[in-house]
């Protein structure tokens, strides 16, 4: 990516045509121009009634206790429904992640929001005290579920969720705590009068509190946690830490000034006002221009894109990294044109609802729009060019499509495919619906979240037979089997087997534990509601049975595995100590001793998450042990790691010094001598009107070697003098190939996908059905594929080959079919078979139904299928089919009527066995025609010196083993086989 620096005083930014002064008039009136309102629109959360005013309802009674068990007499016992929105049941719009765990910037700015206006808290909707007894009773109730929390001087708040009536509740208040801590800006000063929050984890009952002169602050009367806490103050963005304990003086939050980007918007050198768009990640902004200027004002630091348009003229989009207070660029409007999306289904019908991203080449977001029952979206006006169309809507697979911008307006129909569905709602124990409760697919390994009404959905590769499991950490858990496609399909949360573990560290009860508990790869458990100040993790609703156990907390080492046998209607209680972990901290600094911020920081092996260094370079990686001696690494945009560094946990602090790379420029050129003007510099994305750059990169001595590409073009790989100014780097127009789609019938097909399987760029048949695509360069051949809806076509061409009429003429899909069975012979049921388009190099997923029996609709062409669900493609039984007509029928492992055969042979690495029925005169050396037989078996290198091949027909075969990829000196061992007659052969010499 281009990146434009602001020169000293001068404040020099390079643009189209050189380095553009930024006029002294635009810097003034800079202040006067619009600036976009971050953040979204403010959210309103509206009560829910709890009592009715008539004498009937329902009761709902408890007691509240202290940390011992006491009853607390006088205690203040609140509640609210269930139903009632808080921070707590929010999501993301943009991920769909609850908001309290998105990481995203723009996540925190909308909590950040809300906090200040005392928005999205735990409001109680009813009060009462406890008795002498501790007791509590809210009568008159209208609802079915609810939240009640209580709080008592001298004691934390305690919190119960969706408290049924007629369910006695049980409430323990921890003795009060505090969280303390700092807040500091970006070069480690205080920030006095900054403002703090905590929510606890639990439930959204919020404390708050100021920061001192020194920057340090202290969150009283805490009770369970663990803790979401924030930290704002005018000029800054929020700063989040999503899981603390309280107690200690481990909280240092660091609050990051707030970006501001200023975009000047010209035509012909003129100042336009045209309306400036702003995409990142998570962020969507629009604001106009005043003179020519806009500002952009709340910005994080990271990637953005940024694009202009007015009436018919549009800029190209430019991407940039705002790295500091102030990001200045200018962007020349042109001649430009729009896309007029419409999102159908594969019958032409409206899509309901769909979200269509519109990005760069390279990926980069460029602008998000929500298309609503078939109506037209218009994307635009941008500079012409190449961009990519990406669709997504429920119910559908997501779809994608090359999108060509050229003046005027140019008219696309995205079609999504009906994906196969599974959805339903999970249920608590009173039949009530369950939010935020993790959903697992078998045998497919997918996870989603139920919604706030306790619904969940799946796009499911086919239909078959699946397994759901919901798990929830206090309400239980529940599986069930249904067959897709299903709708309204429940599953019920139960008791069940349960466990308690009680986590202690250095002799105390450990905050914000977490378990993981498994019995195979499939019967995986994690809590989801971490340990309070009483150390306990609880995990209900598990399947009885005999489990390994693992209690993880971020400031300690993991637990020892155990194992832990849970009954039918039992909890299991035990106890685990988790050591402490050890801390491994140092700088970053660059060759001039001065800090280094925002370096990726990691230890090889790599023992725990990598972490960032803060604006004093600083680090600390943790939990580690004690005495180890590892390896660092660190990587900074723009620096290169000096040395080799080694340090131990607990050891003394380490130094990581990162050279800056220097600064080349130069331009970039076609061989026709015009400008290139999107193109990848050591991948750095660089977008430049003139071609010019000014790139960090690093040296080889006295040499900079450079890599260059951009669509259309060859590659280009340059070694030349480490001087400043690279000057003219010349880009060779890559040769194209050329052709046509045509439908069976011999008629051309417009807006069909053209690309090839080992190339970058793709394209879209005009309305003659002639494509035009860069041929890929350094590779002895490539598959070209057209795609329009379900129909395809493929064909393989050589390096150097050009057909003199090349047409691609689509198929529709063969519906491939067949029984999947197990090595011992039984119908694989509800068991997932892995196979690729070895062609296209295209993945293919399909799950059996109850009995076995699999469907799958798949486009023309060779395919290799595991015939062991999950196992590596070394050493596996592979059998090879080519699809083809409109229906066919293949069993896949060892179906009734057919034979095994042991095959005794000398593995070596690298080698491949084939077995082909019939005759084969003549191999290749390597084999790899054989890859395209008509049916087959294929085992890459295997494991030992005999290999059982099962499901094979009666009838001959060949046996061929070779290596895969080279030619053998010897070539080919080749033998003949007759099943069932024949038990075992030899292919030893």
């Amino acid at each position: 990516m281009q990146k434009w620096l602001l020169v000293s005083a001068a404040l020099l930014l390079l643009l189209a045509g050189g380095a553009l002064v930024w006029p002294r008039a635009a810097a003034s009136a800079a202040a006067a121009a619009p600036a976009a309102a971050p953040g979204p629109a403010p959210r309103t959360f509206l009560p829910v009634a709890v009592q009715r005013e008539d004498a009937g309802g329902l009761t709902l009674s408890g007691h509240v206790r202290d940390a011992a068990g006491q009853p607390l007499a006088g205690a203040d016992v609140f509640l609210a429904a269930s139903a009632e929105e808080t921070l707590a049941s929010e999501r993301c719009e943009v991920c769909g992640e609850p908001l309290l765990s998105c990481e995203a910037h723009e996540s925190a700015r909308h909590v950040a929001g809300l906090l200040s206006r005392e928005e999205g808290l735990l409001a109680p909707r009813a009060r009462v005290r406890t008795d002498a007894g501790g007791a509590f009773r809210f009568e008159h109730l209208a609802g079915v579920s609810f939240t009640v929390w209580a709080r008592a001087p001298g004691r934390g708040v305690a919190s119960h969720e969706r408290a049924a009536p007629g369910e006695p509740v049980e409430l323990y208040l921890p003795a009060e705590r505090t969280l303390r801590g700092e807040v500091v800006d970006d070069a480690g000063r205080p920030v006095p009068g900054a403002r703090l929050h905590a929510l606890s984890r639990r439930a959204p009952v919020g404390v708050s509190a100021e920061a001192g002169a020194d920057g340090r602050f202290a969150l009283e009367g805490l009770g369970e946690g663990p803790f979401y806490v924030l930290a704002r103050a005018p000029g800054f963005l929020p700063a989040v830490a999503p899981s603390l304990e309280a107690g200690g003086e481990g909280a240092h939050l660091v609050l990051v000034p707030e970006r501001t980007l200023e975009v000047r918007v010209v035509r012909g050198g003129k100042p336009v006002d045209a309306e400036v768009q702003l995409s990142a990640d998570h962020l969507q902004r629009a604001v106009r221009t005043v003179r020519g200027l806009a500002r952009l004002e709340g910005l994080s630091p990271g990637r953005v894109t940024v694009a202009a348009s007015e009436g018919s003229l549009g800029s190209a989009p430019r991407t940039l990294e705002l790295l500091q207070a102030r990001t200045q660029v200018t962007l020349e409007l042109e001649p430009g044109g729009r896309l007029l999306v419409t999102v159908v289904d594969e019958a032409g019908e409206p899509v309901p609802s769909a979200r269509l991203q519109l990005r760069l080449r390279t990926g980069e977001p460029v602008r998000s729009e929500r298309a609503e029952g078939g109506a037209l979206v218009t994307f635009g006006p941008l500079a012409p060019g190449d961009y990519l169309l990406e669709g997504s809507a429920e119910g559908f697979a997501d779809g994608e499509l090359p999108a060509r911008v050229a003046p005027g307006d140019t008219p696309l129909e995205l079609q999504l495919a009906r994906a196969t569905s599974l959805a339903g709602r999970v249920l608590d124990v009173y039949g009530r619906p369950a939010p935020g409760v993790s959903v697992l697919l078998q045998p497919t390994g997918d996870t989603t979240l139920s919604d706030a009404a306790g619904r969940f959905h799946f796009a499911v590769p086919s239909a078959g037979l699946y397994t759901l499991h919901a798990h929830h950490s206090e309400w239980g858990g529940g599986s069930v089997q249904a067959q897709a496609p299903a709708q309204g399909v429940e599953l019920s949360l139960e008791p069940r087997a349960a466990v308690e573990v009680t986590v202690t560290g250095g002799g105390e009860r450990l905050e914000g534990a977490e378990l993981m508990l498994w019995r195979d790869k499939e019967d995986v458990f994690h809590s989801d509601r971490a340990s309070g100040p009483d150390g306990v993790v609880a995990m209900r609703g598990l399947p009885p049975g005999s489990y390994w156990l693992v209690a993880t907390q971020r400031e300690h080492l993991p637990s020892e595995r155990q194992q832990v046998r849970v009954e039918e209607g039992q909890t299991a209680r035990l106890s685990v100590e988790l050591p402490r972990g050890a801390s491994l901290s140092g700088a970053v600094v660059d060759e001039r001793g001065q800090p280094v911020a925002g370096a990726q920081v990691g230890v090889l092996p790599r023992a725990v998450a990598a972490t960032t260094s803060d604006a004093a370079g600083h680090f600390a990686l943790r939990p580690l042990r004690a005495g180890v001696r590892y390896r660092l690494e660190a990587r900074r945009e723009g620096y290169d790691l000096t040395e080799r560094v080694e340090g131990s946990a607990d050891g003394e602090p380490v130094r990581l010094v990162l050279k800056r790379r220097d600064l080349f420029r130069g331009r970039v050129l076609a061989d026709d001598g015009t400008p290139v003007k999107r193109f990848q510099l050591d991948e750095q994305e660089v977008s430049s009107a003139d071609g010019r750059f000014e790139v960090a990169l690093p040296r080889a001595g006295d040499q900079v070697v450079v890599s260059i590409e951009a669509p259309g073009f060859e590659p280009l790989l340059l070694e030349r003098p480490a001087q400043e100014d690279l000057g003219d780097l010349v880009l060779k127009r890559a040769p194209t190939i050329s052709g046509t789609v045509q439908d069976a019938s011999g008629a051309p097909v417009s807006e069909a996908v053209v690309s090839c399987d080992v190339c970058d760029d793709s394209a879209l048949t005009g309305a003659d059905g002639r494509f035009t695509l860069p041929r890929p360069p350094f590779v002895p051949q490539y598959t070209l594929t057209a795609r329009k809806g379900r129909r395809t076509a493929s064909q393989r061409i050589a390096r150097g080959e050009v057909p003199p009429a090349l047409t691609l003429t689509l198929q529709p899909a063969t519906r491939l079919w067949g029984t999947a069975y197990l090595p011992d012979g039984r119908p694989a049921a509800g068991v997932e078979l892995e196979g690729l388009d070895t062609e296209r190099g295209e993945p293919v997923q399909v799950v059996t139904g109850p009995d076995g029996r699999y469907s799958v609709e798949l486009p023309p062409g060779p395919y290799r299928f595991t015939l062991e669900p999950g196992a590596d493609f070394a050493g596996a039984p592979l059998l090879l089919v080519q699809v083809r007509g409109g229906e066919q029928h293949v069993d896949l492992g060892p179906a009734p009527g057919t034979a095994s055969l042991t095959v005794r042979l000398q593995p070596q690495r690298g080698w491949a066995l084939w077995a082909v029925p019939g005759q084969v005169a003549m191999t290749g050396n390597p084999p790899r025609e054989l890859l395209q037989v008509p049916l087959g078996q294929l085992v890459y290198q295997p494991r030992g010196e005999q290999v059982t091949l099962r499901g094979l027909a009666p009838g001959h075969y060949t046996l061929v083993y070779a290596p895969f990829h080279v030619a053998a000196p010897e070539g080919p061992r080749v033998r003949g086989a007759d099943v069932p007659s024949q038990g075992e052969v030899s292919l030893n010499p």
